[in-house]
C-alpha cells in the first residue's frame, strides 16, 4: 500500500507565515483521479476556478465524482494528471498537517 507524502514539509513555514492561505482561490487545472492504477478514472480533466469568497456546492447523481472531488482537495487520493492550487500554491508542495487544518467542506 502507497504511503501518503509528508507530514511536515520544508517549506510549510515559509508559506504560513505568507498568510496561507489568504483568499482562498481554489484552481483545478486538467484534474485526472484513479482510486487504483488499473481502474478507470473516477474524475477526467476536471478545469475549474472557484474564486476566492465563492460559496460552491457540488451535487450529481450517484457515481457522478463529487466525493472524488473531495479526495483531491484533501489529498485523500492524488492526481495522476493534471494539478490542484490554492492561493496560487501547488497542493503537493504543502505538507499535510497545514494543507487539511486549512480547508473545509460541509457535508
Amino acid at each position: 500500500m502507497d504511503t501518503e507524502d509528508e507530514l511536515v514539509k520544508e517549506g510549510d513555514k515559509k508559506i504560513k507565515e505568507g498568510g496561507w492561505p489568504a483568499s482562498g482561490e481554489i484552481v483545478f487545472s486538467n484534474v485526472t483521479m484513479k482510486y487504483r492504477e488499473h481502474m478507470d478514472p473516477s474524475i477526467r480533466n476536471l478545469t475549474c476556478n472557484i474564486q476566492a469568497g465563492m460559496k460552491v456546492g457540488i451535487v450529481g447523481r450517484t457515481g457522478a465524482g463529487k466525493s472524488s472531488i473531495l479526495q483531491v482537495l484533501f489529498r485523500l487520493s492524488d492526481c495522476c494528471e493534471g494539478g490542484l492550487t490554492i492561493d496560487g500554491v501547488n497542493c503537493k508542495d504543502i505538507g499535510m498537517h497545514l494543507l487539511r487544518k486549512n480547508i473545509a467542506y460541509i457535508p
